[in-house]
């Protein structure tokens, strides 16, 4: 499907993922469907969950074939996705597990070789700002810092510099988009805000914690798309990495739902 305007000029699409830990694994769904409604982007931005999942796809990677990729890694298992820090100083987990399966799927670390134009959005922890990266040869290095969540994950060094999460300042990253003039910016958003009746224990408290924080990153911003998507996941946290297919399923329903609705109203 190729999104025309009134004088026939074909528009410009751009796509934003949010960050959401596990939840991101809805992202795929959403992707799949988009994928069988011949819809195609043109810049694809992401943070964290979404820079991991948008790198994929932008390599070259069919929605499924990203879905396969979570299975045959094993990451449906949090202690698959992450690796255990021996000092927790710098933070609890470290993203090595990450970066191998990065250098197993894309063959390059160069942003400028991706099949789409692809950003990904890194808080810059020593300079207090965020960073959207959408150039050069540290394209592996920058995914992992974008999903490096404080306390939880290392900061993450790349080229002399510390970085961290870009959903800490930016979780909805639709700048590049706008930068792009995209003609339609379309943003998924997986973060969930509903009430939650009891929280008890240190992953729960944790959980709630970030997920409040990364969501006052991604309202301003939600506001700039022209579409945004959001998944039902009020049942689901973003630590859930073992509920991935049910993830998946989700992402894939509010997909059809959408480009059912508005496949000619582009």
């Amino acid at each position: 499907m190729t999104f025309t305007n009134l004088f026939g000029q074909e528009k410009k699409i751009g796509l934003a993922l949010s960050g959401g830990g596990a939840l991101g694994y809805a992202h795929i769904g959403f992707l799949q469907a988009m994928y069988e409604y011949k819809v195609n982007v043109d810049v694809i931005s992401g943070t964290s969950m979404g820079s991991i999942i948008g790198v994929l796809y932008s390599a070259g990677y069919k929605p499924m074939e990203i879905y396969d990729l979570v299975d045959k890694e094993n990451m449906t298992k949090l202690f698959n996705v992450v690796k255990l820090n021996k000092s927790f100083g710098k933070g609890f987990f470290n993203h090595e597990k990450l970066k191998k399966v990065l250098e197993k799927s894309i063959p390059h670390n160069s942003f400028d070789k991706l099949n789409n134009k692809f950003y990904c959005c890194v808080t810059d922890f020593n300079n207090a700002t965020y960073r959207l990266i959408g150039s050069g040869d540290h394209l592996k290095e920058y995914v992992c810092a974008s999903a490096s969540i404080p306390i939880v994950y290392e900061a993450y060094e790349v080229e002399g510099e510390q970085y961290v999460d870009g959903g800490v300042m930016q979780n909805l990253p639709v700048e590049p988009l706008i930068m792009e003039n995209c003609s339609i910016i379309i943003g998924v958003d997986v973060i969930s805000t509903t009430k939650r009746l009891e929280i008890t224990g240190l992953s729960k408290i944790l959980e709630r914690t970030l997920t409040l924080t990364i969501m006052q990153s991604t309202k301003q911003w939600a506001d700039k798309c022209d579409f945004v998507i959001k998944p039902d996941l009020q049942d689901y946290t973003i630590l859930d990495f073992d509920k991935a297919h049910e993830l998946f399923d989700i992402g894939y329903e509010a997909g059809i739902i959408f480009f059912k609705n508005y496949k000619g109203s582009f």
